[in-house]
């Protein structure tokens, strides 16, 4: 049989002892210390994810916002464009009718002052004709001889004027 000796026994009993009391006094602590390490990650591991997931929702938010920015600041530039556009149109507009107004006068002007020079021109020449038939007749011509003749020389000039128009 087996022969136990009291030294083994001796040895196993304080080697139960000893686990016991390194159970107690440093395996415990040091467990108690591993589980505050790993609840202190698993709870810093849970705040990064919560931190991220905060970080990538405001990420989607200002990508949105900056889309919505950039649509609106697109949307103000194209309405900005189509303002100066209308704007430009109505200038043009606005000096082809001033052009349009300048030339109708100076035609206006034109007519007038070619009316003038012409009664003017017809002044000259009626006078010069009466000059002319008073040297022709050799005689002295009242007034109411002149008038008559200066009447019916307009009268035939106006209708010599009239057929070149015509034409």
């Amino acid at each position: 049989m087996l022969k136990i000796n009291i030294n083994l026994l001796f040895t196993i009993i304080n080697l139960l002892v000893l686990y016991f009391l390194m159970k107690k006094f440093l395996f415990n602590p040091i467990n108690n210390i591993l589980d505050k390490r790993k609840s202190l990650l698993e709870q810093q591991y849970a705040e990064a994810n919560l931190t991220k997931d905060n970080a990538l929702k405001l990420k989607i938010e200002y990508e949105d916002a900056l889309k919505t920015t950039n649509d609106l600041s697109k949307q103000i530039i194209d309405e900005t464009k189509a303002q100066a556009k209308i704007e430009y149109d109505n200038i043009i507009r606005s000096a082809n009718e001033e052009a349009g107004k300048i030339i109708a006068n100076a035609h206006k002007n034109i007519e007038s002052q070619h009316s003038k020079e012409l009664l003017k021109m017809k002044t000259e020449i009626a006078n010069l004709a009466m000059d002319t038939a008073t040297k022709i007749i050799g005689a002295n011509v009242t007034p109411q001889s002149n008038k008559i003749i200066y009447e019916r020389f307009l009268t035939e000039a106006g209708e010599l004027d009239g057929t070149k128009d015509s034409r």
